[in-house]
């Protein structure tokens, strides 16, 4: 079991990516007490330029006793495990390490071994280090506070769960038991007033195609649930029958998609998109993905990434048009 492989050190540095969101820091507090209750001397922690400012992110720390803690830089240790990223991914700071391990759901960017698992299929992080701890016996709803934390963590990461499609997330979050009036409080403290703005400047210069009826939003850098959030709101304009919201990431592109058509239906739009570039998928009506930047400026270098979109959903138009 992959978990096996850290009982000999005594020292273990868990990393979450620079500016972490709540996957990242729940699926990093899942392994914290699963070490800890081994005896380790663990850390939790995140480096980048940022530190954390959102309210939900705040309150989830807090009122679930995280441990997170911000380093500009660590010595002194056994091993480096990151998750929710990949070490030199591109939105990790690089701390020198004679051993790293990852624990990720993105598609893979770097190169790996068997002290490694990414299971980009997977709709958050929280569920791959949910099924590791599950093989080692650890109970996460044994702990009230890990087991909402997990839960928002994959709340967040799917789209509100509007984005879920693979089994293993469906099992997860119904497994879990959380404590309900935690939860409300970092749903309704979900945005900040700087992504209000974020989500007006998108909404304000959308792209719509006449013929095939889709909108193509951007967004600036934000947590990837305001590109729902949007998404939500594009798709009630009774003109738009399938639409896409997108912002660009350190690695590559967080997309969502919605869709009020049976012969366009999100998952599949999605999977369309992603193919051979990332991943996607999701429901009938509200799907999401993610396109590694490395495939796509590969396949793609000289198109803009807001192009290749609208040229991907005029294909599909044109395809079942025809049919």
């Amino acid at each position: 079991m992959f978990l096996d492989k850290f009982e000999s050190f005594r020292e273990i540095y868990i990393q979450c990516h620079d500016n972490p969101d709540a996957d990242a820091i729940a699926s990093g507090y899942g392994l914290y007490l699963y070490f800890e209750k081994l005896g380790k001397k663990v850390h939790l922690i995140y480096s980048g330029s940022y530190r954390i400012t959102k309210p939900s992110l705040n309150i989830m720390i807090h009122q679930l006793d995280i441990p997170i803690e911000y380093r500009e830089s660590i010595s002194g240790y056994d091993l480096l495990l990151t998750v929710d990223c990949q070490y030199r991914g591109g939105n990790t700071t690089p701390h020198p390490a004679q051993r790293v391990a990852m624990i990720d759901h993105h598609p893979q960017c770097v190169s790996t071994d068997e002290w490694c698992v990414i299971k980009e299929e997977y709709g958050s992080c929280c569920t791959v280090v949910w099924e590791l701890l599950q093989q080692k016996g650890f109970e996460v709803n044994d702990c009230r506070g890990l087991a909402t934390a997990m839960y928002y963590g994959l709340f967040s990461d799917t789209g509100q769960l509007s984005e879920i499609f693979h089994p293993k997330d469906k099992e997860f979050r119904d497994y879990l038991r959380i404590d309900r009036d935690v939860m409300d409080q970092l749903v309704k403290s979900n945005l900040l007033r700087e992504e209000l703005q974020i989500a007006g400047e998108a909404l304000a210069d959308y792209y719509y195609d006449d013929e095939y009826s889709f909108a193509v939003i951007k967004t600036r850098p934000c947590d990837p649930n305001l590109l729902g959030v949007i998404n939500d709101l594009a798709i009630q304009v009774d003109t738009i029958r399938v639409s896409i919201v997108y912002s660009q990431t350190p690695i590559g592109y967080k997309f969502s998609v919605r869709s009020d058509l049976k012969e366009a239906m999100a998952a599949q739009v999605a999977r369309w998109i992603s193919k051979d570039l990332g991943s996607g998928g999701g429901h009938i009506n509200k799907a999401g993905g993610f396109i590694l930047s490395k495939n796509y400026e590969r396949q793609y270098p000289q198109t803009e990434f807001d192009q290749f979109l609208k040229n991907k959903l005029c294909e599909w138009g044109k395809k079942h048009s025809n049919e």
